[in-house]
């Protein structure tokens, strides 16, 4: 890793920004939903409910958002790591020329 590199830089910042604000649009439908009663219910929800009921116990997720939701907070929370980490891929692994 090169002294003069920055990890946070604009292109980053941008990427976080942009990620956040997905997020957080992502969490206040979900608020929004729980709130008016809505149901959302995806495939999450029956695979769920199945497990639960073969296990004879209920999940207890860190967060709960209906419906599909979760998956689509934590593909939008990946799809921007990936280019996070695609933008500082030179610095974290090296360069694959050496010549």
């Amino acid at each position: 890793m090169m002294k003069d590199e920055v990890w946070l830089d604009g292109y980053t910042k941008v990427c976080l920004g942009v990620m956040f604000l997905l997020l957080a649009a992502i969490f206040v439908a979900a608020e929004y939903m729980g709130l008016h009663h809505m149901d959302g219910t995806g495939t999450d929800d029956i695979v769920n409910a199945m497990a639960g009921a073969t296990a004879h116990a209920q999940p207890h997720p860190f967060v709960e958002l209906p419906g599909d939701a979760q998956v689509g907070a934590f593909s939008v929370a990946n799809f921007f790591a990936g280019l996070i980490v695609g933008h500082h891929w030179n610095g974290l692994f090296g360069s694959l020329d050496k010549r």
